[in-house]
């Protein structure tokens, strides 16, 4: 099913390179799009009283985010220009860092802020986020700053970590720090009962779940051939030369690396795919997506594991166990049996659990990578505009970002969509239907790896996570 199918939502953004990249520094326009879809997901979409519930246990509360983004962007701005914090300064203790411990001992984590033992109330977090925006908007006056490769780093920082460039996942949008924070508010809140959908209609999962179902292909196996490409790109950190895009420093430097032959299935792992998994082994556990239906009377939510005794293994039973269970979305929980064709969204302990049941593995940071790289190729094959336009130069952006016309990315559904559609082409970078795809490599850093002058935290305290490859 293509994604044309469906209308993209109000708060879409661009797909393509030059549009939602046409230059290193994102405009006052970029930036005004990306603070309504800020505000949207934190102050439409979970009520008042909800931001000081945490969700995810192990993350902070809902209201830490509020003071986290206009902070971090101060932060960088007054380190940028020299200059002073804004008011209150000590926003910048409270609200530079959040918490991201080890899932499996979290006692284990990196620096963070010590949160305020009085919490400031929710209009003066939003009265300083005011302040920051139009210290913000006064930059783009000055010719001085905005030529200055420092400052414009600093707002580029705090543009991708709000949620900018690079067209992002969850719910959807575009992947920075922004962009980033913007999918993990929507992941947190998602687990929360609180959470209130966008302004307009609902979509019509109904209708969604029986054209998803007519269009199934078999989810194919297909060769991904030997490749040599370069992962990274040039960013010296300087006020020198071309007024070059920006990286950041687990991007750079640039290298080659060499992928062997291997096997990889179509797209994504669905939904029913899991699920059979599950009933099936009685080993696995639900995905924290997932949510038992009401009256029902298999506990299966919150994350226990399926006691095979309770059901029989037939397709009746499993048709049982299906109709036991639902999918958390903004919209509230959606009925398992309409959402059977979207990609699964599970932890990597319930994936791989899954991979090795399917005698399969999960690819490697490098496998995922050859597999974008042979997607692509075979989309401008595919692609008669790619044909007739092949000599055409790219821009930079085209260079470096990706097309991700036609993915469920940016925004443009508050919803994942189906992927079974997809089994009988290799799937690539944004092509997951509305979900990350899990890599089996750990963050680590590249070679002649150097952490960034303005900001040596970033990648220097991730060394104990999986790599998750941005594929909306």
């Amino acid at each position: 099913m293509s994604i044309e199918y469906l209308k993209p939502s109000a708060f879409a953004f661009p797909l393509t390179p030059t549009d939602y990249a046409p230059a290193p520094l994102p405009s006052l326009e970029e930036w005004d799009k990306l603070w309504e879809a800020w505000d949207l997901v934190t102050t439409k979409m979970i009520p008042a009283k909800s931001l000081m519930d945490r969700p995810i246990p192990l993350r902070n509360p809902l209201m830490f985010y509020l003071g986290h983004i206009p902070a971090f962007e101060d932060i960088h701005l007054t380190r940028a220009t020299e200059g002073i914090p804004t008011e209150p300064a000590i926003y910048h203790q409270f609200f530079e860092r959040g918490i991201d411990p080890d899932v499996d001992n979290p006692t284990k984590c990196h620096d963070h802020s010590v949160l305020p033992e009085t919490w400031p109330a929710l209009d003066d977090i939003l009265d300083y986020r005011e302040r920051v925006k139009k210290r913000i908007t006064a930059l783009y006056s000055d010719p001085k700053a905005i030529s200055n490769r420092t400052v414009m780093r600093a707002l580029w920082i705090g543009f991708e970590h709000e949620g900018g460039k690079y067209p992002l996942y969850i719910p959807v949008l575009n992947l920075s720090h922004l962009g980033l924070h913007i999918e993990t508010f929507l992941y947190m809140t998602l687990q929360s009962p609180h959470v209130l959908p966008p302004p307009g209609p609902a979509p019509d999962f109904d209708e969604m779940a029986k054209k998803a179902f007519s269009e199934r292909v078999e989810n194919q196996w297909f060769k991904i051939p030997k490749q040599k490409f370069t992962i990274g790109f040039d960013d010296p950190e300087s006020d020198d030369g071309p007024n070059r895009f920006f990286a950041w420093d687990n991007e750079r430097e640039p290298y080659s690396t060499t992928v062997p032959e291997f096997e990889a299935q179509a797209r994504p792992v669905c939904n029913e795919e899991y699920a059979k998994y599950v009933f099936i082994t009685g080993k696995g556990t639900v995905p924290a997506t997932w949510i038992k239906s009401p009256n029902t009377s298999i506990p299966t939510s919150d994350n226990q594991t399926i006691n095979r005794s309770m059901v029989e293994n037939d397709d009746y039973a499993f048709k049982q166990f299906i109709e036991c269970q639902a999918i958390k979305t903004v919209y509230g929980p959606v009925p398992l049996v309409l959402a059977l064709d979207w990609p699964l969204m599970a932890s990597n302990h319930e994936v791989e659990g899954y991979a090795k049941w399917a005698k399969a593995r999960i690819p490697s940071l490098h496998e995922v990578r050859s597999i974008h790289e042979h997607a692509e190729k075979e989309r401008r094959k595919r692609s008669s505009y790619c044909k007739e336009n092949s000599a055409k130069l790219q821009s930079d952006s085209e260079k470096i970002f990706a097309d991700l016309t036609g993915c469920n990315t940016g925004l443009q559904h508050f919803h994942p969509v189906p992927v079974t559609q997809n089994g009988n082409r290799v799937s690539g970078l944004g092509d997951m239907g509305g979900a990350w795809e899990w890599t089996s490599s750990f963050f680590a850093p590249q070679p002649n790896f150097k952490p960034m002058d303005i900001y040596p935290g970033y990648s220097g305290t991730s060394g104990t996570h999986e790599f998750t490859s941005f594929n909306s």
